[in-house]
């Protein structure tokens, strides 16, 4: 079963536009997640480091 689902996405990614969504999702969710790291040091109760 682990290598039927590796072997759909590694088809998926053979796509060049599958490609570059992917590219553009992991830029948008590493920014999302810098956003929050950068901008809630002190949110949920916790100090800064």
């Amino acid at each position: 079963m682990k290598k039927l689902i590796g072997a759909a996405i590694a088809n998926w990614f053979r796509k060049p536009e599958n490609r570059e969504k992917a590219k553009q999702t992991a830029k948008q969710a590493y920014s999302k997640y810098q956003q929050r790291k950068g901008n809630s040091p002190t949110d949920n109760g916790r100090k800064p480091r």
